[in-house]
């Protein structure tokens, strides 16, 4: 048998060494071929996944045309308000720090804080540009912003009595104070009711109100909070609260079973706005890679451009100082219903000069063509 076995073992190892290496090599292709081709699958699984992302970076097209409705109020539901309704109270808790004072906080306290029934100011140290500061010890960082909000409403419940309802804002928020008083109008305070621009979280899905767009919640609402989900430890003692502040305040306020109200005008379009109206006004935002994950996340439809926003809008965020003073004078002094003094009844002190300045212009001109 070793005789017979001898010969196919010399025969097979002097096969040329350039056959076993092709050999190799073809194994070798194969075997990348198996991989090139699992990783162009995983990849294109991955590209239909977040295409939105990758269409995001490509180069952003023209500003469309936009129009609107024309008669854009007839949708509004009928209001059977009276003249002697009384508008609600809104009491604006307004968080900020002392190194905002200067750049935003100072700034709301002079344009729209003024149209609250009373606006306090949530902040670790006193400022005479403030009118109305509530101190909050111990809550200086933003990972203690749960801490000097619930302060906030701690003394709100305290004075419950002279307010309806209780607006949280950031000193980058501009707030249309009326635009509130009216949607909140038909609602009963004391009722456990909270509302604002809702969101999800990205871990569980639970709905939330984002904080720099601001959330409301009625005297109902404030007197549970308190009673119940901070002093009675409800929340605290059930939960599992986190560093952010809006997300814990929507997790106390499920638990203690407030209800939570759509914000949204009878279209559909949001009144609460996490964005500035520069970002909102641009339907291309709705596709950048900043704001792709509201598609997600958003509990209603968030829509940008200028035929989606309401013209019952409550709230912008991320406005800085400048911007704050424009909103305000946009939306409080260039009013179409004010008082216009007409063109002809100017003073005409400037125009007359001005004609003689023409007559002299002239004169100059004609003795120029008789030279």
């Amino acid at each position: 048998m070793e005789g017979d076995e001898d010969p196919r073992m010399r025969a097979l190892t002097t096969l040329p060494r350039a056959v076993r290496r092709r050999h190799r090599h073809r194994l070798a292709a194969l075997l990348l071929g198996v991989v090139a081709l699992c990783l162009s699958h995983q990849l294109l699984l991955l590209a239909l996944e977040y295409r939105e992302y990758i269409y995001a970076l490509l180069p952003e097209p023209p500003l469309p045309v936009q129009r609107r409705e024309a008669a854009t109020n007839s949708h509004r539901q009928p209001s059977d308000r009276q003249p002697s309704d009384r508008q609600p109270r809104i009491l604006c808790l307004i968080v900020t720090s002392p190194k905002y004072h200067d750049t935003r906080s100072s700034h709301v306290a002079v344009t729209w804080a003024r149209h609250c029934t009373r606006a306090v100011f949530l902040s670790t140290a006193g400022d005479s540009r403030l009118p109305d500061v509530f101190i909050t010890p111990g809550a200086a960082s933003y990972q203690e912003l749960w801490g000097k909000v619930t302060q906030g409403f701690e003394w709100a419940y305290g004075n419950r009595h002279d307010f309806d309802w209780v607006v949280k804002a950031d000193d980058d928020t501009f707030l249309v104070v009326e635009n509130l008083q009216a949607a909140l109008l038909r609602l009963d305070p004391d009722r456990a009711l909270a509302t604002g621009v809702q969101l999800r979280t990205w871990d569980t899905g639970s709905a939330y109100f984002n904080g720099g767009a601001g959330y409301v919640l009625s005297r109902g609402a404030v007197r549970r909070l308190v009673e119940d989900g901070l002093r009675g430890r409800r929340c605290g003692e059930n939960l599992n609260l986190g560093a952010n502040e809006d997300v814990n305040m929507a997790l106390c306020l499920a638990h203690l079973g407030v209800v939570f109200l759509d914000s949204r005008d009878s279209l559909g379009r949001q009144r609460f706005h996490m964005y500035p109206p520069h970002e909102l006004i641009d339907p291309r935002q709705a596709n950048s890679i900043t704001h792709l994950w509201l598609k997600r996340q958003s509990v209603f439809p968030y829509k940008f451009g200028y035929a989606e926003l309401s013209d019952e809008a409550i709230s912008f965020h991320y406005v800085d100082a400048r911007s704050m003073y424009l909103l305000y004078y946009l939306v409080y002094v260039v009013n179409p219903n004010n008082q216009v003094t007409p063109i002809n009844q100017i003073d005409r002190g400037g125009q007359v000069k001005g004609n003689k300045q023409v007559k002299e212009n002239k004169r100059v001109n004609l003795s120029a063509s008789d030279k």
